[in-house]
């Protein structure tokens, strides 16, 4: 997306010799991630449009003449727009199964930000083997003192926090800082607090309507939702909505019902207003609300 937008100062179309799966969508933004990495050639040649958005994707089996972009150019470029920082200083305390779901979700951080940015706007701190992530030009530090955060104007998100994160502070920012914690098999509460208990920025919680419920705790998940309410202009709260996933849509459903159930009646007004807040449609909620016995007036 923005990486596509970059580009276009430098070439209005490009082409390659195969379509893969991974070009389905947002067809020249990944092309260009996997041409800076080295992994895909692109070529001047003529040849049909499989894509056309700011730039257009062609493809041509027999293309012979090269396409040679200011990669390190681009990337410098790069620097201006978003970043985020993981912060994986814990990753040794968590148990097995928290360490798989972590560096999963590190993954998925890095595929989110490949789909808006480059491989250079995620940083990690942590001494650990990154060779998970394949081929990559993330920016890893062993430990928080290697890291310049005088660089950015940097935002810690942790969940207990006391102010709260608003679509203002998203475009204020430009280095989202997150905790690499994940909460399986262990209390977890409060960590994000004592991992940056020593960093003086500003720290600030992500709220859906004021409460903490329903927003996703994955960090992937969080990233994709500032990328989204950022670059693509989505608000924050609906943006928090668009992304629940199934644990935190239950989890809101019944903070919700709590807030509007009466002598276990909800009225039928109320029942869009809970939808607001909750990634179903109504039908879904009605079906919910019978299933548990909770009758609507």
């Amino acid at each position: 997306m923005i990486l596509e937008k970059i580009v276009s100062q430098y070439t209005n179309y490009l082409t390659i010799r195969h379509i893969k799966k991974r070009y389905n969508i947002n067809t020249a933004q990944r092309v260009l991630v996997q041409y800076i990495l080295n992994k895909e050639q692109i070529f001047r040649d003529d040849g049909k449009v499989i894509y056309k958005n700011i730039i257009e994707v062609r493809v041509n089996k027999n293309s012979r003449e090269p396409l040679n972009l200011p990669k390190n150019e681009i990337i410098e470029r790069l620097e201006k727009e978003k970043h985020f920082l993981i912060d994986l200083s814990l990753y040794h305390l968590h148990h097995r199964k928290g360490k798989k779901s972590l560096l999963i979700q590190v993954s998925q951080s890095l595929k989110e930000i490949r789909e808006y940015l480059f491989d250079t706007n995620l940083i990690l701190i942590g001494d650990l083997d990154y060779s998970f992530l394949g081929k990559n030009m993330v920016k890893i530090y062993k430990n928080r003192k290697e890291f310049l955060f005088e660089r950015f104007r940097g935002i810690i998100l942790d969940p207990c926090a006391e102010d709260v994160l608003t679509d203002e502070d998203i475009k204020k920012y430009d280095l989202f800082i997150l905790g690499g914690i994940v909460d399986v098999g262990l209390n977890w509460h409060g960590a994000t607090s004592y991992l940056f208990r020593n960093l003086d920025l500003p720290r600030k919680k992500i709220v859906l309507n004021g409460n903490i419920k329903g927003v996703p705790d994955r960090i992937n998940i969080l990233i994709k939702v500032i990328l989204e309410t950022y670059y693509k202009n989505i608000p924050l709260e609906r943006a928090i909505v668009m992304n629940q996933t199934k644990k935190d849509i239950l989890e809101r459903v019944w903070y919700e019902v709590k807030q509007h159930k009466i002598n276990n009646t909800i009225k039928k007004e109320s029942l869009r207003e809970i939808i607001k807040y909750v990634n179903v449609s109504e039908e879904w909620l009605i079906r919910f609300l019978k299933k548990h016995r909770i009758r609507i007036e």
